[in-house]
C-alpha cells in the first residue's frame, strides 16, 4: 500500500519489496532506503505530526477540525490534514463533513495505547514519544524487528543496519537497554523478545500493515 506525505511516496515495507528497500540502500544509504520504505512501525512514528495525532487517538475522545488539531500539536493545518488523510485511510482516525473523531475501535490505535502503557511501566517518562523520537531510537527498532532474540548485536551492527553515524547509535542504544528491550551480553546486546515494550512495538508495526492491506 502507497501512502503519501509531502513529497514522498510511503510505500510500506513487507515481505514482497524488502529487496527493493536494499537495493534503494546500496544507492542512498541506509536511513535513506528504511524512510522510503518505512515498515508500519516507521510509518507511524515518522514525524511529530504523526506521533502527536497517534497519541491524541489513543488517548482521548471527542471531536475536531483540522485547525484546532493543528493548534493542540503546534503544526501547519496542512500538514496535520495530509497526516489524517493517512490515518483515516488506517482507520486511527474516522472523517466526517471535516471533523475528525478518534476511532476508538482502531487496532492500531489501541496497540499504541498499550505500547505507551508498556514503556511507561518500564520506566519511561512518556511511552509513545520515548521510543518514538529521537531518529535514532525509531530507526534501530526498525532494524530489531527483523533480528533474531539469539543473535549478539553491536553498537557497530546497528549503525549499519540503520544508516547513522557510530556517535548518534552510541548516544542513543542506552535508552534501548533501559526500557529492557536490548540486554548488554560482554561488549554486545541481545535482544530479549519478550520484553512486552518490544513486544508492542511488533503489534504496532503488524497492525499497520495488517490495517494498509486488509481489503
Amino acid at each position: 500500500m502507497a501512502l503519501h506525505a509531502d513529497a514522498h511516496d510511503w510505500t510500506l515495507r513487507t515481505a514482497h519489496n524488502q529487496d527493493e528497500m536494499w537495493e534503494l540502500a546500496d544507492e542512498d544509504g541506509v536511513r535513506e532506503a528504511r524512510l522510503s520504505y518505512p515498515s508500519g512501525w516507521l510509518f507511524l512514528t515518522r514525524d511529530t505530526a504523526t506521533r502527536g495525532l497517534v497519541r491524541l487517538a489513543a488517548a482521548t475522545g471527542g471531536e475536531w477540525e483540522a485547525e484546532e488539531l493543528a493548534h493542540e500539536l503546534d503544526q501547519s493545518e496542512e500538514t496535520v490534514e495530509q497526516r489524517l488523510d493517512d490515518l483515516v485511510q488506517l482507520g486511527v482516525f474516522r472523517e466526517e463533513n471535516k471533523a475528525y473523531r478518534p476511532n476508538s475501535e482502531s487496532v492500531v490505535a489501541q496497540t499504541a495505547e498499550r505500547l505507551r502503557v508498556s514503556a511507561d511501566e518500564h520506566g519511561a517518562e512518556d511511552g509513545f514519544r520515548d521510543i518514538a523520537s529521537p531518529e535514532a531510537v525509531r530507526l534501530m527498532l526498525d532494524a530489531l524487528l527483523s533480528m533474531d532474540a539469539d543473535e549478539d548485536i553491536t553498537q557497530d551492527d546497528l549503525h549499519e543496519l540503520v544508516g547513522l553515524s557510530k556517535k548518534s547509535v552510541w548516544m542513543h542504544v542506552e535508552r534501548l537497554a533501559n526500557l529492557g528491550i536490548l540486554v548488554e551480553s560482554g561488549n554486545s546486546y541481545v535482544l530479549d523478545e519478550a520484553n512486552p515494550v518490544f513486544g508492542n512495538v511488533k503489534a504496532l508495526n503488524a497492525a499497520v500493515i495488517g490495517t494498509a492491506l486488509s481489503p
